[in-house]
C-alpha cells in the first residue's frame, strides 16, 4: 500500500511534470509564432476558430459568442503584432480585450518597431491625390474639395497595396500641401485656408489642429481666398517629425506678418497643449520658400535664399530646438539658382540634386554622416533614354524638355538600386534604371499631390 509520503511524493511530481508541459507548450507557441511571420492570415484564422465557439443559452436555444482563446495572451499579442495595420483593426470588433490591447500605446510603439524593421524588405510609397471635382457628383455640380485619395503602392512590383478615400471636415481649395511621413503619420494643409490636418491613413485617423498664429495674421491681412497665391514667396511648408514627442515645424520669413520682427520666424505645434509657439532663436537667412524641407537624423534642412551669390543650408536640431548653418555644401549646389535644385531624404540620409539646364543630366549628392563632405550616388540623363520608354506616359508631362530647369523629385531607391522620381509638373511617377539607361511608368493617379516614402503603423490619437 503507498504510504503518505509516497502519495505526497507522487503529487508533488505531477504537478512539476504539468508545469514543464505547460512551459514547452509555451515555447512551442512562441517557436510557432517567429516561424510563421509571413503567414498571419492563417494564424489568425486559426485563432479566431479557436476563439469562436458555441456556448448554450438554455435548452434547445444556442447563441454564438466568444469565448477566450486558449493560447496565451503573450503569445496572441505576439501574432497580433506580426499582422498587417488592416487585419488588426478588423480584430478589434471580435475582443474588448482585443481592443484594448491593439489600442494601447505600448502595443502602437511595439507594432511600430517591427514595421520599421521590415520596410528594408517591403518598401513602400504612398500616393496622394484628390478625387476630379466631377467625379461621382449629381447635376454636374462639382463635388467638394474635401475628399483625398491615399494609395500604398509596393516599391518593387508597382502593384496598388491598398487604396483609401478619406473626407474631412473642412476644404482645401484644391491647393493641399502634405509633409514627409513620420512613423505613417502625415501633415497636409492649405495654403487658402486655415486648415490643418495630421492624418493616419491606415487606420484612417486624422486630427484637426488649430491654425498658425502665422495664418491668423495672414487671414487678417489677406481675407479673400485669391489673395492667398500671392504670398507664396513668403510662405514655407511644414516639417513633421519625432524627438520624444512629435513637432511639426513652420518655419517662414517674418516679412509676410511684421518685416519689423527679424528674418525669419519659426512655430512649433506642440501636440499635448494643443497649441503652437514660437522659438526664440531663427535663422539669419532668408528661406528659398518654393521647397520641401527634408528631415533626417534629428534634423530638419532647408535651403536659404542666395546670400552673396551662395545659398546656404541651415539645419535645426529636432531634441534641443536650436539652428545651425551646415559647415559645407557641395559647391555644384551651393552656386546654383534656388530653382534648379531639390532636397530630399533618401534611405535616412539627406540628399541634394541638381538638373544641368545645357545638358539636361542630374546629379544626386548624399550628406556624410559627418556632415562635411558629400558622395555622388546617381547620375540621371532622362535624354539618354530611349523613345519607346518615353512614349508611354501620357499625362501631358515631357520629362524631356530641354527648357525644364526644375530638377525631377527622388521619392525612394529600389533595392536593386532603380530610383523612383516624381516631378512638381507632372501627374505620374517613374522609375529610372542607371544600368542601361531606361524610364518606365509606375503610377498615374489623377490630380496627384504629394509622393513620399511610407510604411503602415497604428500610431493614432497623439
Amino acid at each position: 500500500m503507498e504510504s503518505r509520503e509516497d502519495s505526497f511524493i507522487s503529487k508533488e511530481k505531477k504537478s512539476t511534470m504539468k508545469k514543464e508541459k505547460q512551459a514547452i507548450a509555451s515555447q512551442r507557441n512562441r517557436r510557432r509564432v517567429i516561424k510563421n511571420r509571413g503567414n498571419g492570415k492563417r494564424l489568425i484564422a486559426s485563432l479566431s476558430q479557436r476563439k469562436r465557439r458555441r456556448i448554450p443559452r438554455g435548452r434547445g436555444n444556442e447563441k454564438a459568442v466568444f469565448a477566450p482563446s486558449s493560447l496565451p495572451n503573450d503569445v496572441v499579442e505576439e501574432i497580433f503584432l506580426r499582422l498587417p495595420v488592416k487585419a488588426i483593426i478588423q480584430l478589434k470588433s471580435l475582443s474588448k480585450q482585443w481592443r484594448s490591447t491593439i489600442e494601447s500605446r505600448s502595443f502602437e510603439e511595439r507594432h511600430l518597431k517591427i514595421v520599421e524593421r521590415s520596410r528594408v524588405d517591403f518598401p513602400q510609397v504612398m500616393v496622394m491625390s484628390e478625387e476630379y471635382s466631377l467625379k461621382g457628383s449629381k447635376g454636374n455640380q462639382p463635388r467638394p474639395d474635401t475628399d483625398i485619395g491615399f494609395s500604398t503602392i509596393c516599391l518593387e512590383s508597382a502593384s496598388i497595396l491598398s487604396s483609401t478615400l478619406i473626407t474631412f471636415p473642412q476644404g482645401f481649395h484644391h491647393r493641399i500641401y502634405a509633409s514627409e511621413s513620420c512613423d505613417g503619420l502625415f501633415c497636409i494643409h492649405s495654403l487658402k485656408t486655415q486648415t490643418i490636418y495630421v492624418v493616419n491613413p491606415a487606420t484612417r485617423w486624422f486630427r484637426q489642429l488649430p491654425p498658425a498664429r502665422f495664418q491668423n495674421v495672414m487671414q487678417k491681412l489677406y481675407p479673400t481666398q485669391d489673395t492667398w497665391i500671392d504670398i507664396k514667396p513668403v510662405v514655407c511648408y511644414t516639417a513633421f517629425v519625432k524627438a520624444n514627442d512629435y513637432k511639426l515645424v513652420w518655419l517662414y520669413n517674418s516679412d509676410a506678418s511684421n518685416p519689423n520682427e527679424g528674418v525669419t520666424k519659426c512655430e512649433v505645434f506642440d501636440f499635448r497643449a494643443n497649441a503652437w509657439r514660437y522659438l526664440t532663436c531663427t535663422p539669419s537667412y532668408r528661406i528659398f520658400p518654393d521647397q520641401v524641407p527634408a528631415a533626417t537624423n534629428g534634423s530638419i534642412y532647408w535651403f536659404t535664399e542666395p546670400y552673396n551669390g551662395e545659398i546656404k543650408v541651415v539645419a535645426l536640431d529636432i531634441h534641443t530646438e536650436t539652428f545651425r548653418v551646415l559647415p559645407k555644401i557641395n559647391p555644384a549646389i551651393a552656386s546654383s539658382d534656388p530653382d534648379h535644385i531639390d532636397m530630399c531624404t533618401l534611405d535616412n540620409g539627406l540628399c541634394m540634386s541638381k538638373r544641368e539646364s545645357d545638358t539636361l543630366v542630374q546629379a544626386i549628392w548624399r550628406l556624410k554622416s559627418s556632415e562635411d563632405s558629400w558622395e555622388k550616388i546617381y547620375t540621371i540623363n532622362l535624354l539618354s533614354c530611349s523613345s519607346s520608354s518615353l512614349s508611354e506616359f501620357r499625362d501631358g508631362f515631357n520629362w524631356t524638355r530641354k527648357d525644364l530647369v526644375e530638377p525631377s523629385t527622388p521619392v525612394a531607391i529600389c533595392k536593386d538600386k532603380k530610383i523612383l522620381l516624381s516631378h512638381r509638373y507632372a501627374r505620374n511617377m517613374i522609375k529610372y534604371d542607371p544600368q542601361i539607361k531606361s524610364i518606365s511608368l509606375v503610377y498615374q493617379p489623377p490630380l496627384c499631390r504629394r509622393y513620399a516614402s511610407y510604411f503602415q503603423s497604428l500610431i493614432s490619437h497623439i
